[in-house]
């Protein structure tokens, strides 16, 4: 019919815009689909819209990952393992959590968090790395993994929004590498999220649903976010760090006035 050809197209495009973002700026793409899921997905409530939005991250970060990483010398194993030990900790948790939490709460910590982060990315300075360095401080990348998890659990956005201005903060890793190093990051802590939503009760009766994840949604998003990925990594590759901040900065505002109307319906 024409109205599954009109969904199908939206869902492509959206997976478009997705992919984009996510290999640009190192972002899951959460922020594009939570929202889209709950307003074009009849009947779809936050939860569910979370637990699809992780579960399909963990596709598009994979491949991002790869796509990314593969032409740096020196590959971000090390500092990605100590992210991804406190991602998984605080990912699993924090989705966990949320899935037994009302939809309004969990809406309005995603807000609350959402609206700190593009305030606070805005202002982000540039900072020296020295890689060497780095590896010999496993406290604060697990530290900063551990919040990214909790972060990217709780919101179904894999992370990306926590974990990218707190790495250049905390000095971590360079502008020029991040967005490589988040994709790694998320692809553990969206699937340990993605674990906690299908255990958890379902609330959306679609077909092909797992708990709190709608299947039949992420072949189209992924489709769409492969084509996305080739542009966005030549984006990335061009993107300085006063461009990048201004971008996730307002990337971030938008999202969190389209969630307050949502809110306050």
């Amino acid at each position: 019919t024409v109205e599954t050809a009109l969904f199908v197209t939206a869902m492509l495009a959206l997976g478009l815009a997705v992919g984009l973002i996510s290999a640009a700026l190192g972002l899951g793409g959460g922020l594009l689909m939570v929202p889209a899921f709950i307003t074009f997905v009849p009947g779809m409530d936050f939860q569910t819209a979370k637990g699809t939005s992780l579960f399909i991250i963990i596709f598009v970060a994979l491949a991002n990952a790869w796509r990314i990483n593969k032409d740096l010398p020196r590959k971000p194993w090390r500092t990605a393992a100590w992210l991804a030990l406190g991602a998984i900790t605080g990912g699993y948790a924090a989705a966990w959590c949320t899935s037994r939490l009302p939809e309004r709460v969990v809406l309005c910590i995603f807000l609350l968090l959402v609206a700190t982060l593009a305030v606070r990315t805005f202002f982000l300075k540039t900072s020296q790395v020295n890689q060497g360095q780095v590896e010999k401080h496993p406290a604060i990348a697990i530290a900063i993994g551990l919040l990214a998890g909790l972060y990217g659990g709780a919101t179904g956005t894999g992370a990306g929004a926590v974990l990218v201005p707190l790495a250049l903060l905390a000095g971590i890793t360079s502008n020029e590498r991040v967005v490589g190093l988040s994709m790694l990051v998320m692809v553990a802590t969206s699937t340990a999220g993605s674990i906690a939503h299908f255990q958890a009760e379902t609330l959306f009766h679609g077909p092909w649903t797992i708990g709190l994840v709608y299947l039949p949604l992420a072949p189209l998003i992924f489709l769409g976010a492969l084509l996305g990925a080739r542009p966005g990594k030549r984006i990335n590759d061009r993107m300085t760090l006063k461009t990048r901040r201004t971008a996730m900065s307002a990337l971030l505002l938008l999202i969190t006035t389209r969630l307050l109307f949502r809110l306050l319906a």
